[in-house]
């Protein structure tokens, strides 16, 4: 297991190697395949053969002797944040008794649950800052009763941030907390960073947008497909 990050103490480290790279914490919609390479990593981007394999990491014996590998198989906007997450890798976890992290689609035996949280979560804030998101998403959802809102948004905010919606999803998973304080009127420089495990400890249970949005458009589905629903397509 990697050197223990509270969620807080993660973005932080985040920031310090994002200001590394020339960057504001808060700066978003960036090429991280272009910044690695002026940054000295040697990267390539291949079509893997493996399966369900995103990226690839090795630690150099110094810092200019680091290799990222991408998928090519996979969107621009896929690797994007498949090189953030390998960046991370080479970052944080330095130190272990490792030197290749292989990374793919989901987590399996092999892999360290808590070495991929922090690169998954390390890779979303360093794309998607909770510092430019949370109003993002107080500006442009007025009405959280609309579930086509919240969709539009993820696309928006995939566009905005040049990551996947997929990726959004994740990032309003793991903010849920913090979005729902910020929603709530606190300020964003008083809200309370808890990672998903340490909100199911303390046994808060917050709904995420994600959850929101499929619980009104199945609501919707319902009431049209309720017993006065005329299906002409069967006609």
């Amino acid at each position: 297991m990697g050197q223990y990050f509270t969620k807080k103490q993660l973005y932080s480290v985040v920031h310090s190697y994002k200001r590394g790279l020339g960057l504001f914490s808060d700066d978003y919609g960036f090429n991280m395949i272009d910044l690695c390479q002026h940054d000295g990593v040697l990267l390539a981007q291949i079509p893997f053969k493996t399966k369900h394999l995103r990226g690839m990491a090795a630690i150099g014996d110094t810092k200019d002797k680091d290799v990222i590998l991408l998928n090519s198989n996979r969107t621009l906007a896929e690797q994007n944040f498949d090189c953030s997450h390998e960046y991370i890798h080479l970052c944080i976890h330095r130190r272990l008794n490792k030197k290749v992290f292989n990374c793919l689609d989901a987590i399996y035996v092999k892999q360290d649950e808590y070495i991929e949280w922090q690169a998954n979560e390390g890779a979303a804030e360093l794309l998607i800052p909770y510092m430019a998101f949370l109003p993002m998403i107080k500006s442009i959802i007025y009405d959280y009763q609309n579930p086509y809102l919240i969709q539009n948004f993820k696309k928006q905010a995939a566009a905005t941030f040049n990551v996947t919606t997929r990726v959004i999803e994740y990032r309003l998973e793991s903010l849920k907390y913090e979005i729902h304080q910020y929603l709530n009127g606190i300020p964003i420089d008083k809200i309370k960073m808890l990672s998903l495990s340490q909100q199911k400890r303390k046994r808060i249970n917050i709904k995420s947008l994600n959850e929101i949005e499929k619980e009104l458009l199945t609501q919707k589905y319902n009431e049209l497909s309720g017993p006065n629903f005329i299906n002409f397509g069967s006609l």
